[in-house]
């Protein structure tokens, strides 16, 4: 193994408050009810505009047309550009983790569905100089679980499927892997609930930052 992968969003960080801020915030806009964080946990996977699209569809009770809802999600993202990291954080150990990782020679990198102008600049802000490869929503990728994008960070960072890992914690990031032919683990830590995943038929395999080291620990050696 030489290079180790990682969705962004409940699996490397805990984003979920400032996500529900900025999404709470646009739905109050208009006349909608606010999104709890067990909402917000059941919107979020498939990109940011998904997301509110889902919120937008229980918490709005009188709909909107199409033109309100663009204007609705521009609303959220321009909050949440100004409020990104407000509360959001890695995961206690994960700094830890992904210092252990660099010494032990693996490439690491980060492929979300959140806008990449966003996650530039979390990153940037919250784990500067870590990863060799990062990248959010791109025109040219198709979000995932798509794996297009996947295979185009481990190829930038001189690897192949066989020779790493990808970590997230939702059933897209298990679909994203099993089209991408690489080793995936899920974590249950993060935004999504193991019972919930199980349900969903994905195997989880660390329901904590320290599980998740001592199993790559393993498989570094």
């Amino acid at each position: 193994m030489n290079a180790v992968f990682f969705d962004l969003d409940g699996t490397l960080l805990d984003t979920l408050p400032d996500i529900r801020n900025a999404m709470n915030y646009a739905l109050r806009a208009y006349d909608g009810e606010t999104a709890s964080d067990e909402d917000v946990r059941r919107y979020v996977g498939r990109g940011l505009y998904r997301a509110l699209a889902s919120a937008a569809a229980e918490k709005n009770p009188k709909g909107l047309d199409e033109g309100e809802f663009e204007l609705m999600f521009q609303l959220m993202t321009s909050y949440y550009r100004r409020h990104a990291v407000v509360q959001t954080a890695p995961y206690p150990g994960m700094k830890e983790l992904l210092s252990h990782l660099k010494d032990e020679g693996m490439k690491l990198g980060i492929v979300s569905n959140k806008a990449d102008e966003i996650v530039q600049e979390i990153v940037s802000e919250l784990l500067p100089d870590t990863f060799d490869f990062v990248s959010g929503e791109r025109r040219d990728y198709p979000l995932k679980p798509d794996p297009s994008l996947l295979l185009e960070g481990l190829k930038e960072v001189g690897s192949a499927a066989d020779n790493a890992v990808y970590i997230g914690d939702s059933e897209v990031d298990a679909e994203t892997g099993k089209r991408a032919g690489i080793r995936t683990l899920i974590v249950s830590y993060g935004f999504r609930r193991k019972e919930e995943l199980e349900k969903n038929g994905v195997i989880t395999s660390a329901s904590s930052v320290a599980e998740l080291s001592q199993l790559l620990d393993n498989m570094v050696k």
